[in-house]
């Protein structure tokens, strides 16, 4: 630990990574069960049938009731942790979308074409890290509501009609793809495939990275806390 090599430094502390598993096990747990109801002869579902027995399909819904209730209360558990806790009011600062992430895009669009030897510097949240987020808010919310509406569906039918519990039943799929679609192919290859980090990002674990993994994804954030800028 006496030299930059062996140093450590906190991504992630404790009560943000068990905000992270939180959101990560019901996150699953709602693609599993929501998508089961909508590809029931998938190899899959048959298999869980096979394991649950007769009831799967009435476990299936409650299962996606319970994981969507507790996905809520994490939201609203991090919105007071970002409101209430100085950390948490970093974090969304950190978060928040500046001039520089549109620089920083096309830069590292030149960067990996080939048409730049220089990969630009990120700081604590590149403009991927800051895309993911808000497409979590985002999805969150939307998810949230529609299925709410179809969860209480005999309290909304008469307030929106048939017409809006078709539109409320088609948000809610098409948000289940694209969010899906987003954590399979993209969040998850800059967590296990992605040759920077390749078997596996340890951070939404461990909470630390590496002097040599904050000098090659974080290196503006890098040099602050050496400089002495801000404290990690």
């Amino acid at each position: 630990m006496n030299t930059s090599s062996g140093k450590k430094y906190l991504r992630m502390s404790l009560n943000e990574r068990i905000q992270h598993i939180l959101l990560l096990t019901t996150f699953i747990t709602l693609v599993i069960t929501g998508f089961g109801l909508l590809y029931p002869e998938a190899f899959w579902v048959k298999w869980i049938v096979a394991i649950v027995g007769q009831n799967a399909f009435e476990a299936r819904g409650v299962v996606h009731r319970i994981a969507a209730v507790v996905m809520v209360i994490a939201s609203v558990y991090h919105i007071l942790y970002v409101v209430f806790t100085k950390r948490g009011r970093r974090f969304v600062i950190d978060m928040w979308f500046k001039i520089q992430d549109i620089k920083d895009m096309f830069s590292y669009l030149k960067y990996i074409v080939g048409l730049s030897k220089e990969k630009p510097k990120f700081g604590r949240f590149s403009y991927i890290e800051k895309m993911e987020y808000w497409a979590v808010v985002w999805g969150t919310v939307v998810m949230g509501a529609t299925g709410g509406v179809l969860w209480f569906e005999n309290e909304f039918l008469p307030i929106i009609g048939m017409d809006g519990m078709y539109i409320a039943t088609a948000i809610h799929l098409y948000e289940a793809i694209l969010a899906s679609l987003a954590i399979l192919v993209w969040h998850f290859y800059f967590i296990f495939i992605n040759p920077d980090v390749f078997p596996m990002n340890k951070a939404w674990i461990t909470g630390y990275l590496t002097h040599e993994q904050m000098k090659h994804e974080h290196p503006l954030e890098l040099e602050q806390i050496e400089s002495g800028n801000i404290k990690n």
